[in-house]
């Protein structure tokens, strides 16, 4: 709860503090969504790793809270599809760029589910990597 707290006050905190992305940025941080992506799909822990900021809070739809060493381990969770779409950027400062994206992914063995990804990436050294990630369920629309 906390951290979605945290999040809606940054959105109404930054709306007159934004900058704007270069093309640079965008595509650095395409990338690593696309290494995100291989990792999972892969089982790529030592991506992962790279990819991760050190200090990671990650939490889940569910709102259990992980940090990088589980995030790690749950990369091992073999994924059947992982695309990600729909890419929103908003540069918060020089060295921290928040991304909102929807993601559909498949666990073997599960079904298919659509998420709302709200992830902060910070700049390390040359690197951009997520120090911060929220997922949520997109509920599917029931026909009346």
């Amino acid at each position: 709860m906390k951290l979605v707290i945290f999040v809606c006050t940054l959105f109404i905190a930054i709306t007159g503090v934004s900058q704007d992305i270069s093309t640079s940025e965008r595509e650095q941080i395409l990338h690593q969504i696309t290494n995100l992506k291989t990792a999972h799909l892969n089982s790529d822990t030592v991506l992962a790793n790279k990819i991760y900021h050190d200090n990671l809070i990650l939490t889940s739809q569910s709102g259990k809270r992980y940090h990088k060493k589980e995030a790690i381990a749950n990369i091992k969770n073999t994924f059947e599809s992982y695309e990600s779409t729909d890419i929103h950027f908003l540069k918060i400062d020089t060295n921290v760029i928040l991304t909102n994206y929807k993601n559909k992914r498949k666990f073997k063995g599960f079904d298919e589910g659509e998420y709302r990804l709200t992830v902060v990436w910070k700049k390390q050294e040359d690197n951009w990597v997520i120090i911060s990630m929220q997922s949520s369920k997109i509920k599917k629309r029931t026909k009346k």
